[in-house]
C-alpha cells in the first residue's frame, strides 16, 4: 500500500491545487540527487522544488508562510505546514506504524541523507524504519522547517 494524497492531506493544515484523493507518491525525500517519480517532496527552497519537479515529484510538502513560485504550476498538489520537519516525521511515523507490509505489495520509499557520512538511506519497511527513524528525524532536522 503506497501513501496516499489523503493521507499527506490528514497530517497538514491545508494543501492547494489539484485535489487528487487517489493520488500515491512512490518516494518521498528531501533529496534533489534522487529520481524521484510519483515522489512527494520535502522542500528546503524553491529551487530544490524545480529540481524535485524535473526529477519526477508530484507533489510537495511546503511552507504554509513561504511565498509561492511564481513558475509553479496552479494545479501542482502543495501540502502546507507550519513545520516541514514535524509534518514529514508525523507522515513517516503514520505510514509505518498504519501499514502493514506484504510482500507482494508496493510499498513507498522514504529517503534521506546523512549527511556526516553523505549517504543515503530508503526505508521501504518496518524494520529499516526502526534502524533509521532517528536519522531521518536528523535528516529532516536540516531542512530547517523554516526557509523563506
Amino acid at each position: 500500500m503506497m501513501l496516499s494524497y489523503a493521507d499527506v492531506e490528514n497530517f497538514v493544515s491545508e494543501s492547494r491545487g489539484i485535489k487528487e484523493s487517489g493520488l500515491n507518491f512512490s518516494i518521498v525525500t528531501g533529496e534533489t540527487t534522487e529520481d524521484m517519480p510519483m515522489g512527494l517532496f520535502i522542500p528546503s527552497s524553491d529551487r530544490d522544488l524545480f529540481e524535485a519537479i524535473h526529477k519526477g515529484a508530484i507533489g510537495s510538502l511546503w511552507m504554509k508562510a513561504a511565498e509561492l513560485p511564481a513558475w509553479l504550476p496552479n494545479h501542482f498538489p502543495l501540502f502546507l505546514t507550519d513545520n516541514l520537519t514535524i509534518a514529514a516525521l508525523t507522515i513517516l511515523d503514520h505510514y509505518y506504524y498504519n501499514t502493514k507490509q506484504e510482500e507482494w505489495g508496493t510499498m513507498t520509499k522514504f529517503i534521506f541523507r546523512d549527511k556526516e557520512k553523505n549517504e543515503t538511506y530508503t526505508i521501504t519497511n518496518r524494520l529499516q524504519y526502526s534502524e533509521t527513524r532517528d536519522l531521518a528525524y536528523r535528516s529532516l532536522l536540516t531542512k530547517g522547517g523554516d526557509f523563506r
